[in-house]
């Protein structure tokens, strides 16, 4: 499941990307607030009858005025209240409940209000990263030394959609799981520079369709022309990030990251996500 994880939070990217071009650049929104918070979830189901897990869950704040971006992720075993249901794993909102669920316990966890929320299940990395003919990313060569299906590719490279799965599912060295997230985030960005790249702007309705079937947001409308103001007013390069922290211990045999609740306030604050 966490190799699908993965793989789901870097596709719904590019559609929470344009979403927040389109709210930063309306005259109203659903709040007065001056800040503005999407809860960015990727989701495994498992069947169509089973909601899945959200193991992937961040909070993206912008600032209506100076069109500044904070993210704030939080872990998939971090430990809270879930909403009506008791202690569990935060990622277990979901599949006790719904997007309500997941939304209020996020609230409730870390007092922040949730404007919006985006929603992925999908799998299919590979023909996105394809159809934008390729990312760009800095190939560790520790790992293209053990991974043949890089085919040799180190430093800045232009990776396949093969190339770039395999790429971001790496986890066999000494950083593990750290390097992994650490990945994560450098394709997030390589995607997101791809799909603003000006060659690939006409590409932009062909990425979105194949994404609609397989988001849920009640974001407004997206409309095409928002491409183009995309480019200038989003720059993930300049957000401010965040990683909610604790100790990971074993309850009944279940690994839990217990928060510091402290530091996450501190993290909170620096991050601006509250008015």
């Amino acid at each position: 499941m966490n190799k699908k994880v993965v793989i789901v939070v870097l596709v719904g990217i590019i559609l929470l990307a344009a979403s927040l071009s389109y709210l930063l650049f309306i005259s109203q929104t659903n709040s007065s607030s001056e800040r503005i918070n999407i809860l960015f979830l990727g989701a495994d189901a498992r069947t169509p009858q089973t909601q899945g897990y959200t193991d992937s869950i961040n909070i993206l704040s912008i600032d209506k005025n100076t069109k500044e971006v904070s993210i704030l992720s939080i872990p998939r075993d971090t430990r809270v209240q879930i909403a009506g249901k008791g202690v569990d794993k935060i990622n277990s909102a979901y599949a006790y409940g719904d997007i309500n669920t997941t939304k209020k316990t996020v609230e409730n966890f870390l007092k922040v209000r949730i404007d919006y929320y985006v929603l992925v299940d999908f799998t299919d990395f590979k023909e996105l990263v394809d159809s934008l003919g390729g990312i760009t990313m800095n190939v560790e060569p520790h790992i293209s030394a053990v991974r043949p299906e890089l085919h040799g590719k180190t430093g800045v490279s232009k990776l396949t959609g093969d190339e770039a799965l395999i790429y971001v599912r790496f986890r066999q060295d000494s950083e593990s799981e750290g390097g992994r997230m650490k990945r994560h985030r450098e394709a997030i960005t390589a995607i997101i520079n791809e799909a603003l790249n000006p060659s690939n702007i006409l590409q932009a309705p062909t990425v979105l369709n194949q994404l609609r079937k397989n988001v849920k947001t009640d974001i407004p409308p997206l409309e095409t022309t928002v491409i183009e103001k995309l480019i200038t007013g989003f720059n993930i390069d300049n957000a401010k990030t965040g990683v909610v922290t604790g100790e990971y211990t074993h309850i009944n045999g279940i690994n839990y990251m217990i928060p510091d609740m402290n530091k996450t306030e501190k993290t909170i604050i620096d991050l601006g996500l509250r008015d």
